[in-house]
């Protein structure tokens, strides 16, 4: 039996763990923590899960061999260091143990990072070392636009097919932005019958991104008016000559995967809703010599909760795909 603490549990990416683990006979859930609604039960504060569980404050000495750290970026760095100390394993949401390079920390979270004598293991396995998950004390959970576009371009990447800068564009659901939003933006009327980008240059995923992928990248995001799922469409200048080449690439890259799949047609993010399965699709433009990489995940499942449990299993030796959802919810 392996003891979990779910700190946020609350917050969307949390919620989405509680909901994968809650049922498990090899997992206790022995903490689970809101500062905001703490002493009462995680029913109260997620009407969707049926549990009792009672919610209480931060606290590093509860008995759990491994944390999930289910909050904002700085919340990591401050306890990790004294987690670790004490023997914990932990699987961190944000972007705190992410980069290697702290002067895009720096640069891209606008703070000093307070603990970089710690580095994480970036838990994407399908284009990571799963010994080194399995093995890891420090879990860095990947961004959910990293996951849906690295999916795509890295085996081109790799192949060594891509000759240029590679244009992502990503759509994502409001619930990427997390429960606790109150701006005006946020709102549904503000929402509803619209779409807009955001952090047009910048955003803070680009150096994830080209660090996971091995190459620059031109990176933009935006806000779609639905509650879940990220779809990226990535324009790769690439030496390859036709849609089968780049499609024969992914196949043999993904071969064996359990949760990514190359597809045979235009993916839509709904056909994985509720699950940690990442669909892929390419084309080519031969006109331009640009691939076309369509990516479409569950923002809360392989862009978060799904993947983190993904990495869990493998920590603690359980199949893989132990109580993760590969059939999406449909309609």
């Amino acid at each position: 039996m392996t003891r979990v603490a779910i700190v946020g549990v609350t917050g969307y990416g949390g919620a989405e763990a509680a909901r994968l683990l809650l049922r498990r006979p090899d997992i206790e859930i022995v903490a689970a923590t809101s500062s905001r609604l703490a002493g009462k039960t995680l029913r109260d504060g997620c009407a969707w899960l049926d549990s009792d569980l009672i919610l209480s404050e931060f606290d590093p000495n509860v008995p759990a061999d491994i944390f999930l750290l289910c909050q904002e970026s700085g919340f990591a760095m401050e306890h990790v260091p004294d987690l670790l100390a004490r023997g914990k394993r932990v699987i961190d949401f944000s972007a705190d143990f992410r980069l290697i390079d702290l002067d895009d920390f720096r640069t891209y979270y606008k703070k000093e990072h307070t603990a970089p004598h710690l580095k994480g293991v970036y838990g994407l396995p399908e284009l990571g070392d799963r010994e080194e998950i399995a093995s890891a004390r420090l879990i860095a959970n990947p961004g959910c636009h990293v996951t849906a576009a690295a999916l795509a371009l890295t085996p081109l990447v790799r192949a060594g097919l891509v000759n240029g800068i590679p244009v992502v564009d990503t759509k994502s659901g409001v619930s990427g932005a997390g429960r606790a939003r109150k701006e005006t933006d946020y709102l549904f009327a503000e929402l509803d019958n619209g779409l807009k980008a955001y952090a047009v240059t910048g955003h803070r995923h680009t150096p994830e991104l080209e660090q996971v992928a091995g190459v620059k990248v031109r990176l933009t995001p935006h806000l779609v008016p639905m509650p879940r799922g990220l779809h990226a469409t990535v324009h790769a200048p690439v030496s390859a000559t036709s849609a089968e080449e780049i499609r024969t690439v992914l196949r043999d890259a993904y071969q064996g995967e359990p949760f990514v799949r190359v597809v045979d047609a235009p993916p839509t993010t709904k056909q994985v809703l509720g699950t940690n399965r990442c669909d892929l699709w390419a084309d080519y433009d031969a006109r331009t010599g640009h691939a076309v990489l369509l990516s479409v995940i569950d923002n809360l499942g392989k862009g978060a909760a799904h993947q983190a449990v993904q990495s869990l299993n493998l920590m603690i030796g359980a199949p893989e795909t132990t109580g993760i959802p590969v059939d999406a919810v449909w309609p």
